[in-house]
């Protein structure tokens, strides 16, 4: 990784898990892990982001966008200076973006769960397209009605 890192300005290590041989729960060797990226990063000038999934518990519960949701040891977020996600789209969601309920596994939501040196980040929504490629979505919250519904006057 070192080799690779020398001068270049970012390396993206997709995923985490095809880098390393440690098991994912267990603190030391995870810590071992990051701290090797970090004295590479260090070394070289070069900024690494590594891609981790979430928990299946996190992904099924719906909180894939919390920062606790990483899978394995919570080193791999203490650790860490920033953290961000892609979420699917909810029902609800999607009821509250306007997006039919068969289109909404189209969409989802990229946000910073963790950001230790930055400013808050707004949640933005993306489309999938042909080939898996995400674009920004144009997306408007959709108003909820008050008082009687249509129809019932």
């Amino acid at each position: 990784l070192k080799r690779a890192a020398e001068g270049r300005r970012l390396m993206v290590l997709d995923t985490l898990r095809r880098f390393h041989i440690e098991e994912e729960n267990a603190s030391g060797p995870m810590a071992q892990v990051i701290g090797r990226m970090e004295a590479i990063a260090a070394d070289t000038g070069c900024s690494i982001v590594f891609l981790h999934h979430a928990s299946k518990g996190a992904a099924m519960m719906g909180a894939g966008d919390q920062q606790q949701a990483s899978r394995g040891s919570s080193v791999l977020v203490d650790n860490i200076r920033w953290q961000s996600y892609l979420s699917s789209m909810t029902s609800a969601e999607a009821e509250e973006w306007g997006v039919d309920d068969d289109q909404r596994r189209f969409f989802v939501r990229f946000g910073v769960s963790k950001a230790n040196y930055g400013a808050p980040f707004a949640d933005r929504w993306f489309r999938r397209h042909d080939g898996g490629v995400l674009k920004p979505a144009v997306l408007e919250r959709q108003r909820k009605s008050k008082g009687v519904p249509r129809g019932e006057a």
